[in-house]
């Protein structure tokens, strides 16, 4: 499967998607947090299914005060969305809303996790998602890293994530005046591709059946009934 993780300039959605479109043949396309929103979404969905592409997208939902999702279309079509369920104190602080459910998505490769942005900081998300059996998780960034060290925790959250959960784990930002960057790591943990400074489309080619194998399969040793407490 080949993969088109973008890191576009921000706030000229439309003429970036048209390029990075045109410029690259790829199976599926990722753009980052809050690349479409409501008012750009209807051009967005017309260049989409005039190349007839499929994009996994951010999404800004400006009837809901900027309320962050994640759409998944097909050609000309929504077939599937995931809103945003964890918060930063910013966020929370303007007023946005979170989802009410975490869960994956449907897509045409199979299950997709799309942990957003801030959302790959908590292993509960990852592991709620990868108990529908995800072939890959989507971590769609806003405006990337803001210094080297959150860089640094970023990828290596990104990279435990697809440890613990044995499934390809990958993600872009924009390129955005910050530290942009994109990543790819396997379900062993190997980072197989990452890009940091760097404005473009970038392609890569993975093998889904690497999660589907489970080697060590860490969700059949599961407790629950030890794990209450992160309920709490």
């Amino acid at each position: 499967m080949n993969v088109a993780l973008i890191v576009p300039n921000q706030n000229d959605s439309i003429q970036e998607l048209h390029y990075f479109l045109s410029q690259k043949e790829a199976d599926l396309y990722i753009f980052p947090e809050g690349f479409l929103d409501s008012n750009s979404l209807r051009a967005a969905i017309d260049i989409i299914k005039g190349k007839e592409k499929y994009v996994i997208t951010g999404f800004k939902d400006l009837d809901y005060n900027g309320q962050q999702k994640a759409l998944v279309i097909d050609g000309g079509k929504i077939v599937d969305e995931y809103t945003k369920c964890i918060l930063t104190k910013g966020e929370k602080q303007k007023g946005k809303k979170n989802g009410e459910k975490i869960t994956c998505v449907n897509t045409k490769f199979g299950k997709v996790g799309i942990p957003i942005c801030y959302e790959i900081h908590f292993p509960e998300v990852a592991r709620i998602m990868c108990l529908e059996n995800p072939v890959l998780l989507i971590n769609p960034i806003g405006t990337g890293m803001y210094h080297a060290l959150q860089l640094e925790q970023w990828t290596s959250l990104a990279k435990a994530r697809a440890i613990e959960n044995e499934v390809y784990v990958m993600g872009c930002s924009h390129f955005a005046g910050e530290i942009p960057l994109a990543y790819i790591y396997d379900p062993s943990g190997r980072c197989v591709f990452i890009r940091q400074n760097e404005y473009g489309g970038f392609m890569a080619e993975i093998d889904l059946e690497k999660s589907k194998e489970k080697a060590i399969d860490y969700c059949d040793d599961r407790i629950p009934g030890l794990f209450y407490r992160l309920a709490e």
